[in-house]
């Protein structure tokens, strides 16, 4: 487990090196727990922390939730909201989700596949 962690960790910093509106690069467990990665350094959270763990822990949810469709749909690349003041997007990793945030300005279409490049690299 700590070798995958050292690994997520190592994911999260080369997506914050794809750019400086990246706001926050995690991978979360099936239980929403955070176990590598977070914020930017220097850039507040727009969340408390204690919402932080529920925002976690409904990503997780919804995440699994997904999979109900597999069947009908193919499973689940990665999913996208964008929001009045923030960009989202997760990528399911096996037992794992990824999860990003960057600025509204930010062209996330970009960021997402750069993401999906390092992914399949390293963790398909």
């Amino acid at each position: 487990m700590a070798s995958s962690n050292h690994q997520f960790s190592d994911l999260c910093n080369d997506i914050f090196a794809l750019g400086p509106r990246i706001r926050f690069a995690g991978v979360i467990n099936k239980m929403g727990k955070l176990v590598a990665g977070g914020m930017r350094e220097g850039v507040n959270s727009l969340e408390n922390k204690a919402d932080s763990s529920k925002l976690f822990l409904g990503f997780a949810l919804r995440s699994e939730m997904r999979k109900d469709f597999d069947a009908e749909f193919g499973k689940t690349i990665y999913s996208f909201s964008e929001r009045d003041r923030i960009k989202l997007a997760s990528f399911p990793l096996n037992d794992h989700i990824l999860r990003i945030s960057m600025e509204k300005e930010e062209h996330h279409f970009t960021i997402i596949e750069n993401i999906l490049k390092m992914i399949s690299n390293t963790h398909t």
